[in-house]
């Protein structure tokens, strides 16, 4: 993995984000940085085959850093330690049959008012280079914007992914307890970059949602995986309807090559069935969660194939909404 030198003292600053105000900035590192504290960065380089704007793209910029930390620090670590294990799914059912069920729950539920605001949980990396110590993190991350005000991102820590007495050698118990603020950025509402048809949705129709998903990045002929990795963006910015999730689901199946891989439960607890989406592009493959209570988009799942130097192959991220 050849990373040039300025690309990985963006990656540490991206890692440890300053906790005042953006003042001094240019718009665009201010963009940049604010979309990797949501997790929707997209860099070029994912155009190269790396996966640097999946959905997880938060958590595989910091594990960048760990690896070369790590490789720097501990050259004999096993690696694989160091990701959770996959989830466990059972009883897959056709398609249609989970498509529909997901439909009638939307249709049917409890009224969700769309909010320009989302929290989510997402699993990431910690490090401190001086301290020669990594840890793994769960995060809370809460975002909230107005085009009049600005925005607000701020990261709080979640319940230790691993408790005392079963951590991975190498990583040490985090620092924050749980509910402890660890970053927050403010910026400014001029320097707020959110494509006009996201900052004007206002519905649930195909139509509104369709020109939402254009401008982060759908296109007619994109695979159900790049559909995927658009709807997570849009949903960073929103917390959205049920009709409106109706229609997110709607277009996945539309864009092809959608598997049903069964029902589980996701890091919350939550019952949910996976979908397994297609990016033949990547050695990374996308797994969607709907909530088989609410017929929801509740998170998403993302793995390497194959390794990749000092990552393993399984899981290097995932992001859960509609946590409460």
């Amino acid at each position: 993995m050849n990373i040039p030198d300025e690309e990985i003292d963006r990656l540490f600053r991206a890692a440890n984000p300053s906790t005042t105000r953006a003042d001094g900035l240019t718009a665009q590192a201010i963009a940049v940085r604010e979309n990797i504290i949501r997790g929707t960065h997209a860099p070029a380089r994912e155009r190269q085959g790396w996966a640097w704007g999946r959905l997880a793209v938060a958590v595989t910029a910091i594990i960048a850093v760990v690896v070369i930390a790590t490789n720097a620090l501990a050259p004999t670590q096993q690696a694989v330690a160091l990701t959770p294990p996959p989830l466990r799914f059972v009883n897959p059912q056709p398609l249609a049959a989970v498509v529909q069920e997901a439909q009638e729950h939307l249709e049917s539920g409890a009224s969700v008012e769309q909010e320009r605001s989302v929290s989510s949980l997402v699993w990431g990396w910690d490090i401190d280079l001086a301290k020669k110590r990594v840890e793994s993190v769960p995060q809370i991350v809460t975002f909230e914007w107005s085009p009049e005000t600005g925005s607000r991102s701020t990261i709080v820590a979640g319940e230790p992914f691993w408790p005392d007495g079963v951590r991975p050698e190498g990583i040490e118990p985090s620092p924050y307890q749980p509910g402890e603020t660890i970053t927050e950025l403010v910026t400014a509402p001029e320097d707020l970059k959110i494509p006009a048809d996201v900052v004007s949705l206002r519905d649930g129709s195909r139509e509104s949602v369709e020109r939402a998903l254009i401008s982060l990045g759908a296109t007619a002929s994109a695979s159900s995986g790049e559909i995927l990795v658009v709807i997570g963006r849009l949903l960073s910015y929103w917390t959205l309807t049920d009709e409106q999730h109706a229609v997110l689901i709607d277009r996945l199946i539309d864009a092809g090559s959608v598997a049903v891989l069964g029902e589980s439960t996701d890091r919350l607890g939550r019952g949910v069935v996976g979908l397994r989406v297609s990016d033949p592009t990547t050695t990374y493959q996308d797994t969607v969660l709907i909530s088989r209570d609410t017929g929801r988009i509740v998170g998403i799942e993302n793995e390497l194939t194959v390794a990749q130097d000092f990552i393993p192959a399984g899981v290097v991220g995932y992001t859960l909404w509609d946590i409460g």
